[in-house]
Order: structure tokens, then C-alpha cells, then sequence
């Protein structure tokens, strides 16, 4: 059986490393993205990037901490738990562009994208990040880390909120029909 040093260990490995997918994939070139957006946009953009770097640095810090020693179940349910979001993003991800390709942030999508992850919210990678951020929360569990999920939320739905007023301008009835007929935004089943 494993110890618990040693599956911290390896639990810490699993969040750091998982994270790299996420950011060589991403479906835009951020500073490009940026470049393009409007002064609220430009700010919210940097406010996302910034909590879910808060947050993965302190729930990081905070699994290598010697006085928090997280049972070895909820250390595995946070592995879980990123696991699935980390899946869910690249299912978003690949829905969206196909691997090797980024999207223009200069220009208007092509097509509106409802297939796929895109049935279950309008935001599926916002979601994704939700979920992997999630993990390693569980496996830290301190207040601090929880309070950084917190932030990361709202960020990443203020970051939807603006998308959703570009898409609807870029899409008009097509989006209106598409957020009728998949109404939860970020969250399933709450928002």
C-alpha cells in the first residue's frame, strides 16, 4: 500500500502536470485575445487567468503542507474529480476547434458550435475548468483553497456573461434559440 507522503506526492505531480494540456491547447491565443478586447473584456480575461492561477498555486501549497494530512480517499476523489474535468475540457475543446488548431479571437467564429459537451451548458470549457480546479480543492479541503474556487467561479461566469453578449451579437436568433434550448450556463442544473 501506498503512503500517504507518497501519494501526496504523486497527487501533486498529477495537478501540476495536468494543468500543461490545458494551457498548450487552449482554444485561443491570449494575449491576441486580449489585444482584440475591449478594456472590461481585457480585465475579466486577466481576472480568470489570475484566480485559476491563485487557486491551483494554493491548493498546491496547501497539499505540501506537513500539518494538513488529507485522508488518502479524498486525495483519490480529487484525482477523480480532475480526471474528469481534464476529459471534459478536451471533449469541449476538440467540439469546438480540431487538436493542433486555435481559434482568431479576431474574428467572428465561423459557425455556432450547440453539438456535443455544448448540449449539457453553453460554456463547456468554463465548465471544465470549473471541474479540474474542483479537484485539487477536494484533495486540499482547507478554507482558502475553497474561498480560490469561489473566485475562479465567478470569474470564469463573468467571463461567460461576455462571451454570451459577443455570440449573441455575432449569431442573433440562432444564439437566442441555442440558450433557450440549453439553458444552464456554467453550472448543470443551477446556473
Amino acid at each position: 500500500m501506498i503512503g500517504i507522503p507518497v501519494l501526496r506526492t504523486v497527487v501533486l505531480l498529477i495537478f501540476c502536470l495536468g494543468w500543461i494540456p490545458v494551457f498548450v491547447l487552449r482554444s485561443e491565443r491570449f494575449s491576441e485575445r486580449r489585444a482584440a478586447a475591449g478594456a472590461d473584456e481585457r480585465r475579466a480575461l486577466w481576472n480568470a487567468a489570475a484566480a485559476v492561477t491563485v487557486h491551483v498555486t494554493l491548493a498546491e501549497i496547501a497539499l505540501t503542507f506537513p500539518q494538513i494530512e488529507p485522508p488518502a480517499i479524498r486525495l483519490v476523489i480529487g484525482v477523480a474529480i480532475f480526471a474528469v474535468g481534464l476529459a471534459f475540457w478536451m471533449l469541449a475543446r476538440h467540439t469546438l476547434v480540431a487538436y493542433g488548431r486555435v481559434l482568431d479571437p479576431t474574428t467572428t467564429p465561423a459557425a455556432l458550435v450547440t453539438s456535443g459537451p455544448f448540449t449539457i451548458v453553453r460554456h463547456p470549457l468554463a465548465l471544465g475548468m470549473v471541474i479540474l480546479a474542483l479537484g485539487p480543492a477536494v484533495a486540499a479541503a482547507t478554507g482558502v483553497v475553497w474561498a480560490s474556487l469561489a473566485t475562479v467561479v465567478v470569474a470564469l461566469g463573468r467571463r461567460c456573461h461576455q462571451e454570451e453578449a459577443a455570440l449573441h451579437a455575432a449569431f442573433g436568433d440562432a444564439y437566442a434559440r441555442y440558450a433557450a434550448a440549453t439553458p444552464t450556463r456554467l453550472i448543470p442544473f443551477l446556473w
